[in-house]
């Protein structure tokens, strides 16, 4: 089962769930202006995690307002364009020509863990970091499924593809979903191909923006990341 995003007006009362998610844990439930959101997950969830994706569903038509001020159905659309951007079915190939930044799922024995690691991914940062998010393009499409680093390189080859974010099997089903980040780019141009390190989500952002416009190296990150190869933060 899927984690689930639920929303409605707050003074006509909770609507009945749909049969596909009523036996789904209740993970967060706050209301915002006149909306309730709640998430229904299997999995556990921290609060922080919690209210992370509940922020990422109102940011694109809430960001800079009051809540109260939000459209009815924003936080419809919103969730709906989260979902869309799991990326379900996109083709790897079609992206390795981009300067997108990539999220390819290499793990597909949770559904429902792989929407919760998208979503922290994408979410906005946490405290005074919350205007910042992740711009990550999901790739989530069986034929990557297993994929390794090396496999990696040789299927982005010379193309410009100079970082890229896994989530592997130690991503969905370590508790703290650290994702694998890849350096991808050319040793000519001063990169450590294939050299790794791991993120948690709320820390996504840091590394996306700054990789995204070249104003750090991946060396950056992966020097600063904990004796356990986590990198969870600059001190």
């Amino acid at each position: 089962m899927s984690f689930t995003l639920r929303q409605w007006p707050t003074d006509t009362g909770e609507p009945e769930p749909d049969p596909a998610v009523r036996d789904t844990p209740v993970a967060h439930r706050e209301n915002l202006g006149p909306w309730t959101f709640e998430i229904r997950s299997g999995i556990p969830l921290s609060p922080i995690d919690c209210e992370r994706i509940v922020a990422s569903i109102i940011a694109p038509d809430g960001a800079g307002q009051d809540h109260a001020d939000i459209p009815a159905d924003a936080a419809v659309r919103a969730a709906a364009e989260l979902t869309e951007a799991f990326g379900t079915g996109r083709s790897l190939d079609d992206y390795l020509d981009d300067d997108a930044s990539l999220l390819i799922r290499t793990d597909f024995g949770d559904d429902e863990a792989w929407r919760v690691v998208a979503a922290l991914a994408m979410a906005p940062g946490v405290g005074a970091d919350a205007e910042f998010v992740a711009t990550l393009t999901c790739v989530d499409n069986p034929e990557n499924d297993g994929l390794s680093v090396d496999a990696l390189l040789d299927r982005i080859g010379d193309r410009p593809t100079y970082y890229a974010f896994l989530a592997d099997t130690v991503t969905l089903t370590d508790p703290e979903h650290p994702i694998l980040a890849v350096d991808t780019g050319p040793e000519e141009t001063g990169h450590e191909r294939g050299r790794t390190v791991r993120i948690i989500p709320s820390e996504m952002w840091g590394i996306e923006n700054n990789l995204s416009i070249a104003n750090m190296d991946f060396e950056d990150f992966a020097d600063a990341a904990d004796p356990d190869g986590v990198f969870r933060g600059f001190a």
